[in-house]
Parts: structure tokens; C-alpha cells; sequence
């Protein structure tokens, strides 16, 4: 890009993030001579030998959960993502009982272990240039593959990570954008958050966020492919986070009909906090005949194996449900993992990592807690000792009484 086309406000945010990359060395050897490590993200330090009060809330800035899309079409709603941070191999862990950073990657090990490594950027493209002409020092990816015929409605895209840890936090110019490469090229394009506010919470312990941008028009131009997301901004400590997702809504003729449904907001469950609703207004169930449907969602910060976070859902006219699945316990509804159990939506992703270091991003078949005439869904959260964000929810809902994925 021709330096005359940088914006004043880019500039700003291009000195920023170059603060940032040159203060990373220097942050990284402080943080291990004058931090202690962080027993445990924001909570009351429930099991660790080392105890900390419960975190304070010194700001936020909620969003409420309301809808980005909806629509009533043949098709579907799908989404891609990934961690961008990871631990760090070529340091030991922080809990020397800990094992190896290879082994944690792949959920092995006793709990908890999210907590207790050095953390690093997840970088796929070292050497590689942004463009602000900054390097890219963080990158992961994940590849899109709509069925043939698939036509894009509508797609955004999430980021977050920790804001701080400590007093340590980051500016908004530094979080308020990231860059992304898109199939077929070979340049990034730098995306900034288009949202009035990003969604925020900064406590005494650990501090989060989560911004996104509208990319209907790159990923429907683009097509399926891969996708990558690189420079999202996380202080680097341990137990650091971050990560990316893509929702993507598409028609295809191919597919039943279908009520369609995007919702975002920003919303902190606290440790050893009371439960928290969050309520999913007009969501469509047919009036009468079978029904199928599946709900999806983004969530930072839950930790694998530090368990005692709950979601369960109830909708309109159906009973309360908990959430498990093959790839979670009920009370271990945020660990770490992106996954997909539906053939047609999984997705391959680099690095592939089992463990994601505070990361989610998974979905839930809730046909059998649906009801004929149902207007919304009720979340509910609640947790133990481990603290999280929520940040995403997408669904649909067949209308026609078929019961295809």
C-alpha cells in the first residue's frame, strides 16, 4: 500500500503494533523477573496452592446480545476459526509439574494446565509482511469449503484475547484491528473493527475483549479456501489467549428451509460468580411437525480441565437442557476446543492444536429441546473457578419438518 494511502489512523495503529513487536522481548524478560505467575484467571484461586482474592472489576464495557443477521432461506450457517496464541516450547512450564508444551497442545496432562505455560503468538507465516508494511508476528488458519452451489448472504469476523494481565493493558488502537488473507491472494488486508464499541472488561487479574468486523462481500467474492487471520494484539504472558472465527451464512437450494440466526454481544461470567442469562429473541421454530436445529458459539478463556463452567439452554415452550457432548464433560462446557461434529462443516485449520489455550468455538444439536412455536432461547452460565467471555451465537432451525443437517 502507497504510504500516501495510509490513513492518519492507521498510522497510528501501525506505530502501535510496532511498539508492541519491539517491546516484546523486553516485556517477556520483565514479566518473568518481576511477575509472580498467575495462579488462576480471574478467580479466587480454588484449588491452587497459592490462593489470590477474587478479581475486581476496575472497567467493562458489555454489549448486549442482539442480532447481526437473520434470515429465512434455503441454506445454512456455518463458521471457521482458530487460537492465534499457543504455549511457548522453548521454555519450561511456570507449574513444574506440569507436562511438556507439546503435551499440554494435545490436552495430555493433569488439571489445570492452561495456566501454568509461558505463552507465544501462534505465527504460520514468519517473515511476511503486512499491509502497513509491519510483520506479521502472529498468523493461524482455517479453510472454508461450502457445498457446491453455496451462495454467501452474510459473514463476520470475531477476534479477541487478553486485553492485560495486571496493569499491564493494552491501548483500543492496538486491539481494533487485524489483518486477513484471503483465498486466492497473497496480500493482507487489513480489517478494522466496525462496531461502535468493542466489548470489554478489565479487572485487577486479567482483561479481555472481543471486536469484529463485517467480511460479506471479501468472503463471497473469495469463495471457500483458506483463510487467515494474522496480527490480532494479546499480551503475552502466561495464560494469555486469543482467536478467531468466521460465521458464515449461505444459501444453498440444497439445503431445507431454514430459519437463520446471528447474535453478538460481549458478556463476562466472573468465578465464583451467579449464574448469567442471556437471552436469544427471535429465533423460529415451525408450528407444527418435527423439528431440528443446532446452536453455535464463541467463548474466550475457558480453560481445559478446570472444570465447573455450565451452559444450558432453554427454549420458548421446551425444558432446560445442559450442554455435553462427546468433546465436553456438563461441567466442563468451555475447554479450550474447536471442534465440529457435523461431516459437512468440519474444517482443517493450522496449526491444529486439541487444546487452544482459552479459545472455543463448537456447536450443539438441540433438536430434542425444541419446541413447535418457539420465539427465543435462554442461556444460561454459570461457573466454579473458572471465568469466561461470551461472545458469539449463531443457529438455524429447519421449518420444513425435515430433520437434515
Amino acid at each position: 500500500m502507497p504510504s500516501s494511502a495510509v490513513s492518519r489512523a492507521a498510522a497510528a495503529r501501525l506505530l502501535a503494533r510496532r511498539a508492541v513487536v519491539a517491546g516484546a522481548a523486553l516485556a517477556a524478560v520483565a514479566s518473568q523477573l518481576l511477575a509472580t505467575p498467575v495462579a488462576d484467571a480471574r478467580g479466587s484461586g480454588s484449588g491452587s496452592s497459592n490462593p489470590r482474592p477474587r478479581a475486581e472489576t476496575i472497567s467493562e464495557n458489555p454489549l448486549p446480545f442482539t442480532t447481526r443477521f437473520q434470515g429465512d432461506f434455503h441454506g445454512s450457517v456455518t463458521r471457521i476459526s482458530n487460537s492465534l496464541m499457543t504455549c511457548d516450547e522453548t521454555k519450561p512450564p511456570v507449574d513444574p509439574a506440569q507436562p511438556p508444551c507439546e503435551d499440554a497442545r494435545k490436552g495430555l496432562g493433569s488439571m489445570p494446565i492452561n495456566n501454568k505455560y509461558e505463552m507465544k503468538y501462534i505465527n504460520i507465516d514468519p517473515g511476511s509482511i503486512g499491509p502497513l508494511g509491519d510483520p506479521i508476528y502472529s498468523a493461524s488458519s482455517a479453510d472454508l469449503g461450502l457445498i457446491d452451489g453455496s451462495k454467501v448472504k452474510y459473514a463476520r469476523l470475531y477476534w479477541g484475547g487478553t486485553r492485560g494481565i495486571g496493569g499491564t493493558v493494552l491501548p483500543e488502537n492496538q486491539i481494533d484491528e487485524v489483518y486477513l488473507k484471503v483465498p486466492g491472494e497473497k496480500q493482507y488486508r487489513d480489517i478494522a473493527n466496525d462496531q461502535p464499541s468493542i466489548g470489554y472488561i478489565t479487572t485487577d487479574v486479567e482483561s479481555s475483549y472481543q471486536a469484529s468486523a463485517d467480511i460479506t462481500d471479501l468472503v463471497r467474492n473469495a469463495g471457500n479456501g483458506t483463510y487467515t487471520v494474522a496480527d490480532m494484539d494479546s499480551v503475552v504472558k502466561p495464560h494469555s489467549w486469543g482467536g478467531w472465527t468466521i460465521v458464515v451464512a449461505y444459501e444453498n437450494d440444497c439445503k431445507p428451509m431454514r430459519h437463520i440466526h446471528l447474535w453478538d454481544g460481549f458478556q463476562v461470567e466472573l468465578p465464583d460468580s451467579p449464574t448469567r442469562q442471556i437471552k436469544l429473541t427471535g429465533l423460529q421454530t415451525p408450528q407444527s411437525g418435527q423439528l431440528h436445529g443446532k446452536l453455535g458459539w464463541v467463548v474466550y478463556d475457558g480453560d481445559l480441565k478446570w472444570t465447573g463452567d455450565t451452559l444450558s439452554v432453554k427454549s420458548t415452550n421446551g425444558p432446560e437442557a445442559l450442554f455435553s457432548d462427546i468433546n465436553h464433560a456438563p461441567d466442563d462446557a468451555f475447554n479450550s476446543t474447536i471442534e465440529e461434529l457435523t461431516p459437512e462443516d468440519q474444517f482443517a485449520r493450522n496449526p491444529y492444536n486439541r487444546n487452544n489455550f482459552g479459545y472455543d468455538s463448537n456447536r450443539w444439536d438441540i433438536s430434542p429441546y425444541l419446541r413447535n412455536g418457539d420465539t427465543d432461547l435462554t442461556t444460561t452460565f454459570n461457573t466454579q473457578k473458572d471465568g469466561y467471555d461470551i461472545g458469539v451465537f449463531y443457529a438455524y432451525v429447519n421449518l420444513d419438518g425435515s430433520t437434515d443437517a
